[in-house]
């Protein structure tokens, strides 16, 4: 029964939530009366009470003894500001600031200020950070740390017809808007490419194919192309480090590939790393181990073209358009904010295939 009431508490409260959050009802406007409510959801008032609270707290509507429930003006509405936050983990690399340019100058046009917030790779961080802002701001772009972990809360963010767009990961069974590059196709070009080039021992790193839709999207275009080179699957090593980039991590792979098999002609001939700060890591570690027997023709490939090291060994990648997924996620956005639209639309951002040969000396 307690889950029961929860769940209409929560009906509740996202169904007036939506009405807000989408315009229907206007600031000031009163909402029906506990006794209108309880009967058209067949609640006690004691739910409808909890429900209202909760609105009450966020800041969504006032209760006034005596006279009933309104809505409330937003703080950043009261202000004259109009604000869209970013949620994003801060690496301090190029793409960052492309992809946050692109949204800040995008959103500038249309008059509203962006703000960036920090959520060094954590859901529960992430999910503070959303809570805390969402009755301050009148639209969010979220760069989740994960396609699944907040599951619930991006549920609640559409139901609540929250104006919200997502960039690189998209919630798992989640009805969203969103902007991404094509990471299957750059999965595809990067697997098409090294076969074509006579690879035939392969070897993917991977985070998590399952929470990051990102990883998984250039999992299956990389796996696509392996097929339709006809290379069986058991020549293909599949490895995962769980976000944990560390030296030690790094070692620990080229342990298992190239030292602790003894078989010299199962050794992979290239590793496919699903980022490029990984792929800066095991460049490194070639550098410093003498013990290393690579094969002649290994090749390391990345995504994201971050390389700007000199390379020991030939390295292939995939460019995104972080300038163009920031532009585009910016006016998705501004289409929800500005006319109230609750249509998803996806925008998948083409990319490109790079390829780098050795420089410099192992």
């Amino acid at each position: 029964m307690e889950q029961v009431g929860q769940l209409k508490y929560m009906d509740i409260f996202n169904h007036f939530l939506g009405l807000i959050r989408s315009g229907v009802l206007r600031p000031d406007s009163k909402l029906p009366t506990e006794s209108q409510i309880a009967a058209q959801f067949q609640v006690s008032r004691i739910t409808v009470i909890r429900a209202l609270k909760q609105l009450q707290e966020e800041g969504y509507i006032r209760r006034i003894q005596g006279s009933g429930s309104y809505v409330q003006n937003q703080k950043a509405a009261d202000s004259g500001l109009k604000v869209v936050s970013l949620v994003m983990s801060l690496h301090g690399q190029g793409r960052e600031l492309q992809l946050i340019q692109g949204i800040e100058q995008t959103l500038k046009k249309a008059g509203y200020i962006l703000t960036v917030h920090n959520s060094h790779e954590d859901s529960e961080e992430e999910r503070g950070l959303i809570l805390k802002m969402k009755k301050d701001v009148q639209g969010m772009i979220l760069y989740s740390a994960s396609s699944i972990e907040n599951n619930r809360l991006f549920e609640d963010l559409m139901k609540e017809h929250w104006p919200v767009v997502y960039v690189d990961r998209y919630p798992m069974n989640v009805p969203c808007s969103y902007v991404t590059c094509d990471n299957k196709d750059g999965g595809f070009l990067l697997g098409d490419f090294l076969c074509s080039s006579g690879h035939r021992q392969l070897a993917l790193v991977y985070h998590d194919i399952v929470g990051l839709s990102s990883e998984r999207d250039r999992f299956d275009g990389f796996m696509k192309a392996v097929s339709n080179h006809q290379i069986p699957q058991k020549n293909v090593k599949i490895l995962s480090i769980n976000r944990n980039e560390t030296e030690e991590v790094v070692n620990r792979i080229f342990d298992e590939l190239y030292v602790h098999e003894r078989d010299k002609a199962r050794r992979p001939t290239t590793i496919f790393t699903f980022n490029d700060s990984l792929a800066i890591l095991m460049m490194e570690c070639i550098r410093k181990r003498a013990d290393l027997d690579l094969p002649d023709n290994f090749t390391i490939a990345g995504f994201d073209d971050l390389i700007g090291i000199s390379r020991p060994v030939p390295f292939v990648t995939i460019r995104q358009d972080y300038l163009a997924i920031g532009e585009a996620a910016a006016e998705l956005l501004l289409a929800k904010m500005e006319s109230k639209s609750l249509v998803n639309r996806q925008v998948v951002i083409p990319v490109q295939l790079v390829h780098y040969p050795k420089s410099g000396a192992k």
